[in-house]
């Protein structure tokens, strides 16, 4: 017994002693900024023999980094619960809070849509790319299989035909037609073969609503010979990236003619990279990458991904411009100014299944505000009940605007359930100007008060306003409504202010 604790006494004064001279000697760790190299989390730093650790638990099916990695047969990877809670949404199948969730998100895409068209755009598509655990579950550990319907099921199914194209059967049909894998063994993504099944789904789904398109063909792409590269980025958080390798399949794309790129920054117009047709990296800044040869001389909008990375080099041989941004760093009013912009002749949007039901999907479009139609139904009038910021003109029924916080509020009579009423429309003076004014609505029930929850934001004109409501989840919502605020949403856009004919129905 002795003997064993000097033995074990021995060998952790041993390690004491090597792992500082290790990290000494290699410099293996990177210190923080005033950190001296004789601190104890400098000089026992174990970082170095992660990869080793790593690597000997990764033979019997271990993960280091189990919310990051989880390891499945024949050494394919597959993503944890840390981001977007993967393995759990997928276990737990549909739930009705993902009903909730696309009808909400059902309702922002039918709004864009009908924006996107009053733009000029021709056609809009939110093209799903499924997660890696949903194309090969086959290969992923026993306890971490999908529960069907899913969340995603569950999603597209509340979408109109012709709005997100699923790319889940086209997968699971070229697993049979490719010898190939679609997915990478050690990574999150799809690889190039994956890519093209991708734009191929697209190209199917968007033959009847663009019918004169030129879509690539089989013959023009053709998969080459595999080849051995490094470990992707699950193979990273285990960190064994040069350690595990994985399948590279490249495609050859023949048009018949040299597709060459060369891509822009669109803000600037500075030239970024010319030459040959490689992949683009999802860019956090608008990058407009132009194909002079390709199959198609249009425009697109493409809100995008790292998914959206091994599809590029097939959009860029299917359309002569392509101006791509991730959509995570965009908003509502940014995609607005893009399109308003480049006047695209579509818009795309490619979203990994994961992250297909976040927040920013629900992101509603600016309302839609036109002169009151002819065949307008009226459900309840306006009485003005208050207002706010604002001085009454002596024989005038508008107002001096004497504020920053002009607004206007009426109650209505009768009190009319939202989701039975589709529009707003009234009669704005703004003196004499007759540009656009900034609004805000408000609606409330009664008794209740205005709230930025229950609030919109639209730009109105001088003279007949009529605001479609129609497809804005928050007011769909709502419930009885009792009573509106009309705000002026810019200080010093209106020297006098009048709201007249305040009607809501549809």
């Amino acid at each position: 017994m002795k003997k064993r604790i000097l033995t074990f006494i021995g060998l952790a004064l041993l390690a004491l002693s090597v792992v500082p001279l290790i990290n000494l000697k290699w410099g293996h760790v990177q210190k923080k900024p005033g950190e001296a190299w004789w601190h104890r989390a400098v000089l026992y730093n174990l970082d170095f023999a992660l990869p080793y650790w790593s690597r000997a638990l990764y033979s019997f099916g271990i993960s280091t980094s189990p919310s990051q990695v989880t390891i499945g047969r024949d050494g394919w990877l597959y993503l944890g619960d840390q981001y977007e809670q993967t393995l759990t949404v997928t276990r737990r199948g549909s739930q009705p809070v993902d009903v909730e969730t696309g009808k909400r998100i059902a309702l922002a895409t039918a709004g864009w849509e009908q924006w996107l068209a009053s733009q000029g755009v021709q056609a809009f598509r939110v093209v799903v790319g499924p997660n890696k655990n949903t194309v090969y579950a086959d290969m992923a550990p026993a306890w971490a299989q999908p529960l069907l319907p899913s969340a995603t099921d569950t999603l597209i199914a509340s979408m109109k035909p012709g709005q997100y194209v699923d790319v889940q059967p086209a997968m699971r049909k070229a697993r049979t037609e490719f010898a190939q894998p679609l997915y990478y063994k050690t990574d999150t993504h799809w690889n190039q073969l994956g890519g093209w099944v991708a734009v191929r789904a697209l190209g199917a789904d968007m033959a009847q609503a663009a019918s004169g398109l030129h879509w690539l063909s089989e013959q023009q792409v053709r998969p080459g010979t595999a080849s051995q590269r490094y470990g992707g980025d699950l193979a990273n958080f285990l960190k064994m990236s040069h350690m595990l390798h994985d399948s590279e399949v490249p495609v050859v794309i023949d048009i018949g003619r040299p597709v060459e790129t060369a891509k822009y920054d669109f803000d600037t117009g500075r030239l970024l990279e010319s030459g040959g047709n490689p992949e683009v990296g999802a860019p956090r800044t608008p990058v407009l990458v132009k194909s002079p040869n390709a199959l198609n001389q249009k425009k697109v909008l493409w809100l995008r991904d790292s998914f959206g990375t091994a599809m590029s080099p097939y959009m860029a041989a299917t359309f002569s411009e392509t101006l791509q941004i991730h959509y995570g760093v965009t908003d509502a009013a940014m995609v607005v100014k893009l399109v308003e912009k480049y006047r695209p002749d579509y818009v795309f949007v490619t979203v990994v299944e994961r992250d297909a039901r976040a927040l920013r999907f629900e992101q509603v479009p600016p309302l839609l505000v036109s002169a009151k139609p002819a065949n307008f139904l009226v459900m309840a009038r306006g009485t003005e009940s208050s207002a706010n910021d604002v001085a009454a003109i002596p024989g005038s029924s508008a107002y001096r605007v004497a504020g920053g916080d002009a607004f206007i509020a009426f109650k209505l009579a009768p009190a009319v359930r939202a989701a039975d009423a589709s529009r707003l429309t009234f009669k704005l003076d703004c003196g004499d100007k007759s540009v656009a004014v900034p609004m805000q609505l408000f609606w409330y029930a009664e008794g209740s008060h205005a709230s930025e929850a229950s609030s919109v934001r639209f730009m109105a004109t001088p003279g007949s306003n009529s605001v479609d409501l129609a497809l804005l989840p928050a007011w769909q919502q709502a419930g009885n409504i009792a009573g509106l605020r009309l705000d002026l949403d810019a200080p010093g856009v209106c020297q006098t202010l009048g709201i007249n004919t305040v009607e809501l129905g549809r």
